[in-house]
Order: structure tokens, then sequence, then C-alpha cells
């Protein structure tokens, strides 16, 4: 596990991670599960809890694996932990990350904001595992972007393979990539604490 510092505040943990499953299976389950959604065109973000898939569930299990063993490395002490995780597709061509705009105002949202709204349990860390990446990047399209609370920017760029791990309350977003012929395709997920 890699610990990336961006300035004071951001922590980011990388993983690499090769999957038992080939990305163009992992893919099909991805696209099934955004087609029996009945919002799947007006949305890219797809909760992942009601239709199962076995390619999907290895890598929220891993995610969630890595989580918990950040919070014993930070020796935080817990009893339960609570998981809720879900797919997101920025598409190439007509994205639909509006939620951090509508909700916020601007591009950039946090998962304990999100969670708070959905009435959800509060989470602690945020795992995101990029299956696909946009391709035919110019500048900085397909960056993670985050922010501190001091409004400090910082800006990545994930690799397919990888997981990148942060605290829930880092405000983020994902830069589209109208250059690519591909969608960015994650598999993500919020753990928290009891």
């Amino acid at each position: 596990m890699q610990e990336i510092k961006l300035g004071d505040e951001i922590t980011l943990y990388k993983v690499k991670y090769d999957s038992n499953f080939i990305k163009e299976k992992i893919i099909q389950s991805i696209l099934r599960l955004i087609e029996l959604q009945p919002e799947y065109e007006s949305s890219d973000a797809f909760t992942y809890s009601k239709h199962r898939f076995s390619e999907i569930d290895e890598i929220e299990k891993k995610g969630v694996e890595i989580c918990l063993e950040i919070l014993k490395k930070e020796k935080q002490e817990f009893k339960k932990h609570n998981y809720d995780t879900w797919v997101n597709r920025v598409k190439a061509q007509n994205p639909v990350q509006a939620f951090g705009a509508i909700l916020f105002g601007h591009p950039y949202h946090n998962h304990n904001d999100i969670n708070k709204n959905m009435l959800r349990h509060t989470p602690t860390y945020t795992f995101i595992y990029y299956l696909q990446m946009p391709d035919n990047l110019q500048n900085d399209e397909g960056h993670l972007v985050l922010k501190d609370s001091t409004g400090n920017v910082y800006s990545i760029l994930p690799k397919e393979g990888e997981f990148l791990i942060h605290k829930s309350n880092v405000d983020h977003y994902p830069k589209e990539a109208k250059s690519s012929s591909v969608d960015r395709l994650v598999i993500a997920g919020n753990v928290g604490i009891e």
C-alpha cells in the first residue's frame, strides 16, 4: 500500500489489485447492473445492493478489506463496520455528474454529506477501484480532483487496476474526458465504523 500525502490534510492510499476476473467480464457485469436500474439513462451513479454479481462482489470485498486495514493501522478501535457500494460511470459523451453541482452548487462532493442526505451510515473512508479509465486524454482530463478544507486543490490521474482510498469527508470530483472513446468505470464504496 502506497501512501500519498497531498498537503497537510489529505492522504491518498494507492493499492494495485488484479482481479480474478478478466476486465471484460467485470465490464459486462457493470453494464448489466446499469441496465437493471430504471434511472440508468439519467445518472452515472448506480447503487450496488439489490442485484449482485460475483465480479463486483470480489472488488467490493477487497475495497472494504483495504479500508479496514487502514483503520487498524491508525489504531482505530471498532466493534462493527458498515459499508455501501456503487458503480460510477462517467460517460465520455454527455456525462451526468451533476450531483455536486445540484446539491452543493459546485462540482465537488464528499461522501459524508451524500450519506447524510441519503440517511445512511457515516463513512470514514471511501475506496475507488478504477476498472476502466478514459483514453485519448487531453491536459488534465480524467483526473481525480481533491480539495482540502482550506481550498487547496490537488489532482491525480488514476490508473486502471488500482484502488485509491481517501477519507470520506474529502471534497472531490472526477474530471470529464470528452476526448475519450471509452467511459470511465469505477466500483466505489464507503466504509464506516461503530
